[in-house]
């Protein structure tokens, strides 16, 4: 992040790689200098019109990600799960929970919900202070929401003296704080542990064309629907009523996803995917939890592998205070690594994939149908498949032994 001097322009990110998108700055700027623009590769960018632009620099304070605003994580760290149907929720549950505690208690409640734009889906973040209002933000949403656009409401609700609640990933929390400038003593803040987010446009056309395919314009989109236990499956709600399952191997999006190959830049040098944490609290699915932590399962009738186990990071006093106060969630200690074991972004940020460029390449120049084309040509093709065979039929030493005879070939 650049040094500005009063009345230049500055600079807001040195490259694409150093801006999460999540519209602080814009929000920010006392002149309403900057927008936030999509580019052609789907992802937003700030840009500012020079012209209205005053050279105050408000915007660059405002940058949660280049300022590194967090902390690490103090701990205590737990298993946990919501009292109340987790049935909506991704996982165990834990923001939905306290969040309708939050909300009973007079609390107002900020997350991610879909909005309709026409025969697609757009992902915004938005304000809850009732228990129907909350509904929509339930449920992971892989892909970027704009939460900037709220970050003005969010500074209102506060000066009012209102308890504000505000889950996000981890560059929006910090975008929200750096947006703030202060701390708020009626703000508490949960960070996601997150694998990354694709643009809000790829999703949009991707939900578009699953809107052709079926006849009718997907309304609502689960990329973690339980009705087959705690995993990963697809329900899309047609307009028409139909409900329609994909598993997630079926899903070019959520494959892609899953692959990293869509992510935006920042998302590959992510100063939080580790213990370093923007919020006061974080959750996330507890992967791993059969393995690093059998003896949570044993208390069946609170954690649930069919329901979903989540994890639960306590990062400062006052997500301590907040979760001692609560009486939405059951909770079994357990340690950081635990958790970290079975989620990668608890350790280092998503790596990087040799052909990601492929695909973002294929996107910006023919959109969906494109990178859908690549997808299938490199994922589903005949490598694919003798790739899968292979697997079945061969041994894992020897599979291991190719591979590491292969790349010592590539570097000789």
């Amino acid at each position: 992040m650049s040094i500005v001097k009063r009345g230049e322009v500055p600079t807001l990110f040195e490259s694409p790689s150093h801006c999460c998108g999540c519209g602080a700055c814009a929000a920010a700027c006392p002149k309403g200098a900057i927008t936030m623009s999509e580019g052609k590769n789907g992802f937003v960018l700030p840009v500012i019109n020079s012209e209205l632009c005053i050279g105050c620099g408000t915007c660059t304070r405002a940058c949660g990600l280049n300022r590194g605003i967090g902390s690490n994580s103090v701990g205590p760290f737990f298993a946990a799960a919501g009292r109340d149907d987790v049935s909506e929720s991704a996982s165990g549950g834990v923001f939905g929970a306290v969040a309708r505690e939050h909300i009973s208690s007079g609390g107002v409640a900020y997350g991610a919900a879909y909005e309709r734009e026409g025969n697609t889906l757009r992902v915004r973040h938005r304000r809850a202070v009732s228990v129907d209002e909350l509904r929509p933000l339930l449920n992971s949403k892989y892909v970027q929401s704009d939460a900037g656009s709220c970050f003005a409401d969010i500074k209102a609700d506060l000066c009012e003296g209102r308890r504000v609640l505000f889950c996000g990933t981890p560059c929006q929390v910090a975008g929200l704080r750096g947006f703030l400038r202060r701390d708020y003593e009626g703000l508490t803040t949960i960070d996601l542990i997150c694998h990354g987010v694709p643009s809000a446009r790829m999703f949009a056309d991707c939900v578009e064309d699953y809107g052709k395919q079926f006849g009718s314009p997907v309304v609502d989109f689960r990329f973690r629907c339980k009705r087959e236990g705690w995993g990963h499956s697809l329900l899309l709600l047609l307009e028409d009523g139909r409900e329609v399952t994909i598993p997630a191997a079926k899903s070019p999006f959520y494959d892609m996803f899953l692959n990293l190959k869509t992510l935006r830049d920042s998302c590959y040098r992510c100063p939080y995917a580790g213990r370093l944490r923007a919020g006061d609290l974080t959750i996330g699915d507890f992967w791993g939890v059969d393995v690093n932590r059998p003896d949570v399962l044993k208390d069946s009738e609170k954690f649930n592998q069919m329901k979903g186990v989540s994890c639960l990071l306590v990062n400062n006093d006052r997500g301590r205070e907040f979760i001692e106060s609560s009486n939405a969630l059951d909770l079994c200690p357990v340690e950081f690594d635990d958790i970290a074991k079975g989620n990668d972004q608890l350790r280092h940020p998503s790596d990087l994939p040799n052909d990601r460029e492929l695909y973002i390449d294929a996107f910006t120049k023919g959109g969906w149908k494109s990178i859908y084309k690549l997808y299938l040509r490199r994922e589903r093709g005949l490598k694919f498949i003798i790739k899968r065979m292979l697997k079945v039929l061969l041994p894992a030493p020897f599979i291991s032994f190719a591979k590491s005879f292969r790349s010592r070939g590539l570097s000789s």
